[in-house]
């Protein structure tokens, strides 16, 4: 299994939801997030849990790492959601 093919077509499938700017991976553990507009109420719990999840389902992505949403602007993480 190639597990760095997974993770590319994750990236993709990520920067293809609504309202996401930029995606990529930070080492093996933290998955950072980039969010297109911040100000808009975001539900951070729900697209880490389908990122996650549908990582797992569809790209073969072991679960075991932390998913991070950034502000665009201020560069501070907003949300963390666990994936394990």
């Amino acid at each position: 299994m190639n597990v760095f093919a997974g993770k590319s077509q994750m990236v993709e499938a990520v920067l293809g939801i609504p309202g996401i700017k930029d995606a990529s991976w930070q080492g093996s553990s933290s998955f950072w997030v980039v969010m297109s507009d911040p100000s808009q109420d975001h539900p951070y719990d729900q697209y880490g849990s389908m990122i996650c999840n549908g990582s797992v389902s569809n790209f073969s992505v072991p679960k075991g790492y932390t998913i991070t949403f950034w502000n665009n602007y201020t560069k501070k993480p907003i949300n963390k959601f666990r994936c394990y």
